[in-house]
């Protein structure tokens, strides 16, 4: 993501861009990830991760190792985008001793006026904690001295004000940093005493406590341990400790303060330049008005044609979009479809992650409210969107839906949707199953596949799926075509690549095709080195974690690893098993031991053939991609391609919009050529008649 940033081929405005999402995936790191390798070096008495072979201790240090040099890569890009920024006269990142005692003044009174009433702080001379400093919190550590006392202070930076001011002098807008003037005007706050030192600080805190939320004797009950353990998290240890390397950063009292409020020392990161790069996102946006042609164009996702109904079109044809080519209004065309539908008699669908004032569940709600039985099964440990499924949980309840929470011990991350028609040990009806979230939001940035069909075998499986979330205590159903986790999901992807390595062995074809954001499944991992050993190819498309390493599997290895990183965020999974019988699946699930294990996921087969054409189209892409991709060479180390022989993906999708590879199955509209219903424009000319002959008669 941070090499982005230096990428020829990203519009310079989203460099910036590409440097902020680096960060905020990074604030998740140290959050997570990094807290569970200390929980599990403090568990095991350092003992040996299973899929390195290496102590706790030495991957947190290996990890620490990598960080530091990911901050000087991140803020070396940083400083020469501030540098190319300013040379094109598109403003200036200022600093607060450089401006001139006119441009001072002039911000000494914003800060009077704008920040000042929004400050507080918190003075330590005998017990220090930074407990009340939550997750991601910025602060100032001040040391000061009177009568030769001394006493430091803690001064958080408000969270309600932009961080990033703009001020303009001679037609050149600079931009300063809200901490930076606020460190410049401490005397505004206290004057009881000389300033003798102060640092720029932020936290990042462990939230990876375990979530023990399970399905209690009733919905209060879970809904009420939740909220205890919302409150719970926000005080975690600290698992970064970030500090700004200004001009007059005084080591001897930094030591001291990381000693007196007892900062792990190897969580500390001094940083050149300025913390949490975050605030970049708010630059981008206004310049990006000002300046569209340095940004990525907009995308004109293809629409439903209304012309058309979508149910209907089901009836006769299984459907697959890619969003965001495909807008995800198409999923909410299906809702809005079945709402319609005086056939329709319940609505049962999964939740794990969805937008803020969503329109899914808005329409979950109408639903409810119009007398179709609507059950939602809430995720309530997604994970840092708890607060925001606790609010969705209260609402559609009120709305008259039925609400049912995740399996015990398993989070429910399936991404799923059941529309019913006709009830009971014969169910018909219309179906979606998913790779991503139902979030109009993220949709616009992630890549992710979506299935629409009305088959009997697909809504007999969910349905069945369904009643077995919805039983407190039920034995995983058997289904006709669909697979779930826990384990059948792994024990489908190891028998099919088995599958395909006999094949290949009696006649030298096969292969296999995997797009998943992760592959850490030790089983996995053991059947894909089993298949390439007798020369199997692989193309695998890993986004994230990797733990398979080429060049073990002997001279017939074929494996090909590339994560492909770009404009969107890629977020789809695909299984793909070449052999006399090519079988094409899409799945909710990484190929990750706890997906495989602990969660509750769906995969589901490709099963018409025009289908499976477009899957393959798709699957073809993706292995031709060497501009996006990024490649594993046998010491693990990724490497892009200086002059690429083939295509990048994201871009080819972006092109096949307006020109479709083939002739699409499906009623297909551009949203930027949203053209007039005949019927509706007939109408509208005939209105138009009518007003015409009317005032020529009052005229007469």
């Amino acid at each position: 993501m941070i090499d982005l940033a230096n990428e020829n081929t990203t519009p310079f405005l989203d460099r910036f861009k590409f440097l902020a999402i680096a960060s905020n995936n990074l604030d998740e790191f140290y959050s997570v990830r990094v807290p569970s390798l200390q929980s599990q070096m403090e568990l095991t008495d350092d003992g040996v991760e299973t899929k390195s072979g290496m102590e706790y201790s030495k991957i947190l240090k290996k990890v620490h190792k990598r960080n530091e040099k990911n901050f000087k890569i991140q803020y070396g890009y940083f400083q020469q985008l501030s540098k190319e920024l300013a040379e094109n006269k598109m403003g200036t990142f200022a600093k607060y001793r450089d401006l001139n005692e006119h441009q001072q003044e002039k911000a000494d009174q914003l800060f009077d006026q704008r920040i000042l009433p929004f400050l507080s702080f918190t003075t330590y001379d005998t017990r220090y904690s930074l407990d009340y400093l939550k997750n991601k919190r910025m602060a100032l550590g001040v040391l000061i001295k009177k009568d030769n006392k001394k006493k430091i202070r803690i001064v958080p930076i408000p969270t309600n004000i932009n961080r990033l001011i703009k001020l303009n002098f001679d037609g050149i807008d600079h931009y300063l940093l809200v901490e930076d003037l606020i460190r410049n005007n401490l005397t505004n706050l206290f004057d009881d005493g000389k300033i003798e030192e102060i640092i720029t600080f932020r936290i990042i805190r462990d939230l990876d406590a375990s979530l023990d939320v399970e399905k209690d004797d009733n919905n209060k009950d879970t809904i009420r341990n939740l909220r205890h353990y919302l409150a719970d998290r926000e005080k975690g240890r600290i698992t970064m400790f970030e500090v700004e390397e200004t001009d007059d950063l005084n080591l001897d009292f930094l030591k001291s303060f990381l000693k007196k409020f007892k900062v792990n020392k190897r969580t500390v990161y001094p940083i050149d330049g300025p913390l949490d790069l975050t605030f970049l996102f708010s630059l981008v946006k206004p310049l990006a008005k000002q300046y569209p042609k340095l940004v990525y164009p907009p995308l004109h996702a293809v629409q439903w044609n209304q012309s058309e109904s979508m149910l209907k079109y089901l009836d006769q044809h299984d459907l697959l979009l890619q969003y965001p080519y495909d807008s995800f209004d198409q999923f909410l065309t299906f809702l809005r479809a079945a709402i319609d539908d005086p056939k329709t008699v319940a609505i049962k669908q999964t939740i794990y992650r969805v937008a803020n004032h969503s329109k899914v569940i808005e329409l979950l709600k109408e639903a409810a409210q119009k007398g179709i039985k609507v059950t939602v099964m809430i995720e309530l440990r997604a994970r840092f969107d708890e607060a925001n499924n606790l609010k969705v949980t209260g609402e559609l309840e009120d709305a008259g839906c039925n609400i049912v929470f995740g399996k015990k011990y398993m989070k429910v991350h399936s991404k799923t949707c059941l529309v019913l028609t006709e009830d009971g040990l014969n169910p018909k009806g219309y179906v979606q199953i998913g790779t991503g979230n139902y979030n109009e939001s993220t949709a616009t940035g992630f890549v992710d596949l979506s299935l629409f069909s009305s088959r009997d075998d697909y809504v007999k499986d969910l349905a069945s799926f369904f009643n077995y979330l919805e039983q407190p205590v039920a034995e995983p159903p058997k289904y006709k075509v669909l697979t779930a986790s826990p384990h059948r999901i792994e024990d489908m992807v190891i028998q099919n690549i088995q599958t395909v390595k006999e094949y290949y062995l009696r006649t030298g074809k096969g292969h296999v095709f995997l797009k998943v954001n992760s592959l850490t499944d030790v089983d996995v991992i053991a059947a894909i080195y089993d298949a390439a050993t007798v020369g199997v190819p692989f193309r695998l498309v890993v986004r994230g974690a990797c733990c398979l390493k080429l060049g073990i599997c002997g001279p017939k290895e074929k494996i090909v690893v590339s994560s492909i990183v770009g404009e969107f965020l890629e977020h789809s999974r695909i299984y793909a098993f070449y052999d006399d019988d090519t079988s094409l699946w899409i799945s909710s699930a990484d190929l990750m031991t706890r997906n495989m294990d602990n969660r509750v996921e769906l995969a589901a087969p490709i099963l018409s053939p025009k289908l499976k054409k477009l899957m393959q189209h798709i699957i073809d892409v993706y292995e031709q991609d060497d501009v996006d991709g990024f490649f594993m060479n046998k010491k693990g180390k990724y490497f892009k391609y200086a002059s690429p022989k083939g295509k990048s993906a994201q871009q080819t999708f972006i092109k096949e919009i307006d020109e479709p590879h083939e002739k699409p199955e499906k009623p297909r509209q551009s949203s930027k050529d949203v053209k007039i219903p005949q019927k509706v424009f007939l109408t509208v000319i005939l209105i138009i008649a009518i007003i015409i002959i009317l005032v020529a008669l009052k005229l007469l």
